[in-house]
């Protein structure tokens, strides 16, 4: 499991991503959504990847890829890794460093 370090970075550049999308008050609603809704908070992404990109889709539909796409192109470009596999498999391989 990644370092503590790791998970703060990543929910760092989660909610960085979520506010490109809408700015901060869409951000702090699509995350007290994720947490109402689906129990799931910025900083569980690294142990629910799966269930994080099903809310996100619940919440933009089709745009949710988009959003998907950018998080595992600055998560990968941060860790030196590869996102061709898509966001799942990343913090998955994530999760394993």
């Amino acid at each position: 499991m990644p370092r503590k370090s790791s998970k703060d970075l990543l929910k760092r550049v989660v909610e960085e991503t979520l506010a490109e999308y809408g700015g901060e008050p869409v951000k702090n609603a699509v995350i007290f959504y994720l947490t109402k809704m689906h129990g799931i908070r910025p900083e569980d992404v690294i142990q629910k990847p799966e269930e994080f990109v099903k809310a996100l889709n619940d919440i933009y539909g089709s745009f949710e890829k988009i959003i998907e796409t950018v998080l595992c192109e600055k998560i990968a470009k941060i860790y030196g890794l590869n996102c061709k596999n898509g966001f799942i498999e990343l913090i998955k391989e994530l999760k394993k460093k």
